[in-house]
């Protein structure tokens, strides 16, 4: 799922901050049934930090989601995105990453680099 965004939502990110009224707003527009699930989305921006885009990669469950990093950046290198931020949620509230988030992540960083995003 591509999210349309508007003028004033294509901010320059300089911190977390900056994205989190966005992802909340995307995040609570969903229907109660998905706020129950993990999502994973990515968030392209250009050089400058401006956001190009935020894709969902990925909706899984309740307790995970399958995250493939062909399909992070496949999306990155057709908009010619220069950086991304991932943005994962846990349903239940933690804020501490698993061993699963941990790896992934390390991944995604691996992929990106090999990429130059």
């Amino acid at each position: 799922m591509n999210i349309k965004l508007t003028d004033k939502e294509k901010i320059k990110v300089n911190d977390p901050d900056d994205l989190f009224a966005i992802m909340q707003r995307i995040l609570l527009r969903d229907n109660k049934i998905d706020q129950d699930k993990e999502h994973f989305w990515i968030v392209g921006m250009n050089q400058a930090g401006l956001i190009l885009y935020i894709e969902l990669v990925s909706l899984g469950g309740t307790k995970s989601t399958i995250v493939e990093p062909m399909k992070v950046f496949r999306v990155a290198v057709m908009k010619n995105a220069t950086r991304v931020i991932a943005v994962h949620n846990h349903p239940a509230g933690s804020m501490t990453p698993s061993t699963q988030d941990k790896d992934i992540t390390d991944r995604l960083i691996q992929v990106g680099k090999i990429l130059d995003i």
